[in-house]
């Protein structure tokens, strides 16, 4: 059973209680999921994800990225800077670009402090924070097996596409600065969208907690003619990044992944 993850008190709690409770569910994750260790795979990585971590906003946190072993699309940010990847995102995205817009996501969740303010209105409803419902951003189910209070479940769902609208602003304002193509956040959607008819269950976890693709890709479109310099980066940005393509060659070197994780 996973331990719970909560921050008593005010509604945001402060940086360090987010830094402590990130750091305690990144420890979960590493002693319930199959993060992948290999030193070229995380060099590679770390690479393939420095341009944007260089434009993020708080550059005062210790950013970790990481790679879950999972055939599964999906990425998810905890408190404090960990970014997790999991392997069938990487593997199914095309270019670099495609990749680095998901990333850019979930560092403006960090940025945003999403997952910190969840945790503090989940502790001031007298709720707990599990790791089930960083990853997911919604209350889990029962075949989740991990509980949220039902009490709150509901306008946290609420603030938690409402903040998937805003971590896709950033964004673009991330790739923008980093000089990658912003509408690579758009083609990771638009293979988001075919594996959703194609294979579903791939992407079962990304769809349950998100808003509509093409809700989502009129956003982007919006946020591309709206922030200075992003319709320029459509034609200017980088696609593809030498780190990327040797991350993805270490990745297919592998054994390949499994084609589900569960959280316990």
């Amino acid at each position: 059973m996973l331990a719970v993850v909560s921050i008593a008190g005010a509604c945001t709690p402060s940086v360090q209680q987010e830094v402590d409770s990130g750091n305690q569910a990144a420890a979960e994750v590493e002693r319930t999921m199959p993060v992948i260790h290999d030193g070229a795979v995380v060099s590679a990585l770390n690479s393939s994800v420095a341009p944007l971590k260089a434009v993020a906003r708080r550059q005062d946190l210790a950013w970790s990225f990481s790679i879950i072993n999972s055939d599964q699309v999906n990425a998810f940010a905890l408190p404090g800077g960990h970014i997790y990847v999991f392997r069938g995102l990487i593997e199914r995205a095309a270019h670099w670009d495609e990749f680095a817009g998901a990333v850019a996501h979930e560092i403006g969740h960090v940025d945003l402090r999403h997952s910190a303010e969840q945790a503090g209105q989940a502790g001031a409803a007298n709720t707990g924070l599990t790791l089930a419902y960083v990853l997911l951003g919604r209350q889990p189910s029962g075949a989740e097996a991990l509980a949220v209070n039902l009490a709150g479940g509901a306008v946290f769902a609420k603030f938690s596409r409402d903040d998937e609208r805003e971590a896709d602003s950033m964004a673009v304002i991330y790739t923008t600065e980093a000089k990658i193509d912003p509408e690579g956040l758009k083609r990771e959607f638009q293979t988001l969208e075919s594996l959703q008819q194609s294979e579903p269950g791939k992407v079962q976890m990304w769809f349950s907690s998100h808003p509509s693709t093409s809700e989502r890709l009129a956003n982007v479109d919006r946020y591309i003619d709206e922030i200075p310099g992003a319709r320029a980066a459509t034609r200017t940005g980088r696609s593809d990044l030498a780190a990327f393509n040797t991350l993805r060659g270490r990745l297919q070197a592998m054994p390949a992944a499994p084609k589900e994780v569960k959280t316990p």
